[in-house]
């Protein structure tokens, strides 16, 4: 005979194990938007989606559970003992799905052993662990748990004494016969209607992750790890050289460029930087399969293309201070710009300046957003003019206006002055999600393959092209008022974007193939390129701001991590991450693409001379290979350590 008290005390400490998880993932969503039905149902729906695995958690543990104590029906002790057991390991799960969202929250997926191997070294995340121990996590922390344990304790006692009330008043039936088959098919309901929402709305949202039972990601990966299912570990020991290559070089180190043809000494060099937002190599005319940018690409008859050049992280805030402070981000999970707005750094800005030139930023967006108002504040701009003053249109999305804006404000800002040289940046916005183009813009058929978001693509590239016509606009106003020949104008991109082709991600910074982080780079000067020339040298963000200067005739900067494009000495690498999806290093050597996912210990490594698309990771073939990128990959996390928590931060 199965022990009553037993079995009445497990179903209970499972019940509210559910519950609780469920509460957790309520906390993460927040409140409804509007008190309204329609948020209340959607509310509803995003909490089943995010939840119906740990009502499956729930569930399993009670199927074990139950069996156990069917194990023990002849021991009475044990399966008391047993179900005390199993309702302190529930108080235990409430405390740990507390701590998965605040681990979710920090490297945007749960806990899994790899990624508890990495992070053994506290050192590496203390200060984004600090942000979100507020209050109310240490609360939750400590309240929920207390919570359940009473409410698990108390919900026995409570219906037993129902029941016998029940009883003394003469009611023979049992009150609770119906809570448990109820309790059973809210369960089951609740597992199919969240499996049918997730796949139906979450598949594609950059969160998706949350939706994971975070006990159940950490156990299957100390399982597979157990079993050895491939996990690789980072690199136990960093060399000095691999240290060094992070370290900003010594003027003797710098060698002579090889690439830049030195005229007779002319007038100063007007400069402008363009950056286009989320646009990928991959989009573009400039190499890519699309003509998207035919007037980029008319003008790179004029230019020097790079065509391995990176973005080291899928987020503009970070691409805008690696570029404009030559730093290598921040290995962490926020916005360089919200977290370090007074990041110590010599800008690009400031080294124009003191050389007597006028310097200005624009954007067609909202530098409100990530706090870039504040990071660019003191960076060497004179004149820094986002939507607020950029009013030629009224606001295509929730991001700002028409990308025109910015390069009519441009314009005006060079012509208002011709007595200086002149260093501008601008930084695009349209082609940003959702990709809304300007009102009466043609539509344009660019996608000729079907892929899994057509939708996006064809808006996407739609918006990309109409960038390419304002772009065509500046390069002619530029030779109309005989400036051509004294100017250099430089066109990057942020950071990719993906359709879910060639490789199943979405959106940007989910990834790091090709299309994620390889992005445009082309130097337009007719008076230096009379043709189109190609350089493969490999590099990234950090590299840009020392290559500009080169070209500009002035000294680098004593605090830059990187080097220029025209430097011999330049290493042939680019370092890249991921820390949204996924949190996942990687870095191009020669022809070589290597990364690890440190969530999962999983590694890829392609040869992109003969596989550019990235189809066959050869990360098993080549462990020598891969070794050695892991552990130049080790020196980057060290020095990005060092870097960042010895930087004195005026916030």
């Amino acid at each position: 005979m199965v022990n009553r008290h037993a079995t009445e005390r497990l179903f209970w400490a499972i019940v509210w194990l559910a519950v609780m998880l469920v509460g957790v993932k309520a906390y993460y969503l927040g409140r409804p938007a509007e008190l309204t039905v329609t948020a209340a149902r959607d509310y509803v729906r995003d909490l089943l989606a995010i939840s119906y695995l740990d009502v499956w958690f729930a569930a399993i543990l009670w199927a074990g559970a139950r069996l156990v104590l069917l194990l023990l029906a002849r021991r009475p002790l044990a399966s008391r003992l047993f179900s005390i057991a199993v309702l302190t390991f529930a108080a235990f799960c409430c405390v740990y799905a507390v701590a998965g969202i605040v681990i979710f929250w920090i490297f945007g997926g749960f806990l899994t052993y790899p990624l508890l191997t990495l992070i053994g070294d506290v050192r590496m995340v203390r200060s984004s662990v600090g942000v979100y121990l507020t209050p109310g996590v240490a609360a939750g922390l400590i309240g929920i748990p207390l919570v359940y344990a009473v409410l698990a304790v108390g919900s026995p006692r409570f219906g037993a004494a129902i029941s016998s009330r029940r009883q003394s008043l003469g009611d023979g039936r049992v009150g609770r016969s119906w809570f448990g088959p109820a309790i059973a098919v809210t369960a089951v309901v609740w597992i199919l209607g969240g499996l049918l929402i997730y796949n139906a709305d979450w598949l594609t949202r950059s969160d998706r992750r949350v939706a994971a039972n975070p006990h159940w990601v950490l156990l299957e990966s100390v399982w597979r790890s157990m079993i050895g299912d491939g996990h690789v570990r980072m690199a136990d020991s960093v060399l000095a050289n691999d240290l060094a290559e992070f370290e900003p070089p010594s003027p003797a180190a710098t060698a002579r460029p090889v690439l830049v043809r030195r005229a007779e000494r002319r007038p100063p060099l007007n400069v402008i930087l363009i950056v286009l937002e989320s646009v990928a190599a991959r989009w573009t005319s400039l190499g890519g399969q699309f003509d998207t940018t035919p007037r980029l690409a008319s003008e790179s008859s004029r230019s020097l293309v790079f065509q391995n050049f990176y973005a080291h992280i899928g987020r503009s805030s970070n691409s805008l201070a690696a570029m404009l402070l030559s730093v290598y981000p921040k290995l962490g999970f926020r916005d360089m710009t919200a977290e370090y707005p007074r990041l110590p750094g010599t800008s690009l800005a400031q080294v124009f300046r003191s050389h007597g030139y006028r310097t200005a930023f624009m954007t067609p967006s909202d530098l409100g957003w990530a706090g870039w108002d504040a990071f660019l504040e003191g960076r060497g701009f004179d004149d820094v003019a986002d939507h607020h003053r950029l009013t030629c249109s009224e606001p295509v999305s929730s991001w700002g206006v028409e990308d025109r804006c910015a390069f009519e404000g441009m314009a005006s800002w060079i012509e208002r002055d011709r007595s200086r040289p002149f260093f501008a940046m601008a930084w695009t916005t349209q082609t940003h999600h959702p990709y809304e183009p300007s009102p009466g813009a043609p539509v344009l058929d660019f996608n000729r393959e079907p892929i899994a978001d057509e939708y996006d693509l064809e808006r996407y590239l739609n918006v990309l092209h109409e960038t390419d016509r304002h772009l065509g606009r500046l390069f002619d106003a530029l030779r109309r008022d005989g400036l051509a020949d004294n100017t250099l104008v430089v066109v990057t991109g942020d950071h990719g974007q993906a359709f879910g082709d060639p490789h199943p991600s979405y959106m940007q910074g989910r990834a790091l193939y090709e299309e994620d982080v390889r992005v445009p780079l082309m130097f337009w000067r007719p008076a230096m390129y009379r043709s189109l020339s190609r350089a493969k040298t490999i590099g990234g963000h950090v590299d840009l701001a020392p290559t500009i200067t080169e070209l500009a005739g002035f000294e680098r900067a004593t605090d830059w991590q990187g080097r220029s494009l025209f430097d011999a000495g330049h290493p042939p690498r680019a370092y890249f991450y991921v820390a949204e999806d996924n949190f996942t290093l990687g870095v191009r050597e020669d022809n070589w693409k290597y990364s690890i996912d440190l969530r999962n210990g999983v590694e890829e490594l392609y040869d992109l001379d003969r596989d550019p698309v990235e189809q066959h990771n050869l990360a098993a073939e080549q462990p020598g290979r891969c070794a050695r990128l892991r552990q130049r990959l080790a020196a980057w996390t060290e020095a990005d350590r060092r870097r960042y928590e010895s930087a004195v931060v005026r916030n």
